[in-house]
């Protein structure tokens, strides 16, 4: 119908996004977990969107180095990792080749690594797109940090309610839903 507001689309996110983002200053950092992935990419679309009040920290992707890099190359984090470290030299020689002498973020690899990226710095808000229980550890990382969880990892807390929950409320942290499956339990 004409007059109904068109869903799902990515103009009327965009519109939401920006009228969300004109609401008031306010500035959030922000580390993702995940950043190649889906949630990852629609993450930083928003924080694309609305630049002034957001600054990305950290990255954490998989094994999608190419998309991490040209990430990297926008965003500028302080910290970057590959959960795949046998990618690690591609990673670096990527990013000293893209940024042409600017200086390089820290770059870490393997499960250690995105942990590490995790709990790293200033960051305020960790976004958890990493599947399935490889997301457990380095959200654990993160909110031993007292850094809020934006979660979209529905393992962490199906099979690790049982230390999350303790953690939270013993670092002050809050979890929220960044995925449409974990907002009905909210």
């Amino acid at each position: 119908h004409k007059w109904a507001a068109p869903v799902n689309t990515q103009e009327a996110m965009g519109d939401a996004t920006r009228l969300a983002c004109a609401a008031g200053e306010w500035h959030r950092k922000i580390t993702i977990l995940g950043s190649t992935g889906s949630i990852g990419t629609q993450s930083l679309d928003i924080i694309a969107t609305c630049p002034k009040h957001f600054t990305v920290v950290g990255l954490a992707a998989g094994s999608n180095v190419e998309l991490l890099v040209n990430q990297t190359v926008q965003f500028r984090p302080q910290i970057v990792a590959i959960r795949d470290a046998s990618k690690l030299p591609e990673l670096r020689s990527m990013l000293e080749q893209k940024l042409q002498g600017r200086p390089l973020p820290q770059v870490v690899g393997g499960e250690e690594g995105v942990s590490v990226c995790a709990a790293f710095g200033d960051s305020e808000i960790v976004v958890t797109g990493i599947v399935g229980v490889a997301g457990l550890l380095p959200t654990i990382a993160a909110i031993k940090e007292g850094k809020h969880i934006a979660l979209a990892n529905k393992e962490t807390l199906v099979a690790g309610a049982p230390v999350i929950l303790p953690l939270l409320e013993e670092h002050g942290v809050r979890v929220l839903p960044a995925d449409s499956e974990h907002s009905a339990i909210f």
